[in-house]
């Protein structure tokens, strides 16, 4: 009884390995697997690339942050206009009435501009400000 097995075993692998056989050759099937390889590389290739870019990209900013080339216009210029934005759509989005609002404006800015005329310095006297021409005379 264990010849017939072997032999029912040796037969079983003979079927799997002409199947392969079989299998393996078929062109079709190989043109496949070399059109999903060749999309799989490419996905992959893409990718690599779009990573390297990115890293040379944080790596370049690094460096100009390092070495004190850092673009700070277009950061702080961003964030103003945001804070303009954020003003004008409260003022328009306000729950107080637009005399209100306005008169609330206004009083804040007056109070601003005196408060920046308290700071600014002042000048002793107006003849100092402007320079008088000379005549030659005691001093007429």
């Amino acid at each position: 009884m264990s010849e017939v097995k072997q032999k029912r075993a040796i037969e079983k692998w003979a079927r799997f390995a002409v199947k392969c056989g079989l299998v393996l050759t078929d062109a079709k099937l190989w043109e496949s697997i070399r059109g999903q390889l060749k999309n799989r590389v490419s996905d992959v290739s893409k990718e690599v690339k779009q990573r390297y870019d990115d890293t040379t990209d944080r790596l370049e900013r690094a460096e100009d942050a390092y070495q004190g080339r850092r673009n700070w216009a277009a950061p702080v210029a961003s964030f103003l206009g945001g804070v303009g934005l954020g003003v004008g759509v409260g003022l328009l989005l306000a729950p107080a009435s637009g005399e209100q609002t306005r008169s609330r404006f206004r009083g804040k800015v007056v109070a601003l501009k005196k408060r920046a005329g308290e700071t600014a310095p002042e000048n002793t006297s107006s003849q100092d400000a402007i320079p008088s021409a000379s005549t030659g005379t005691d001093g007429d």
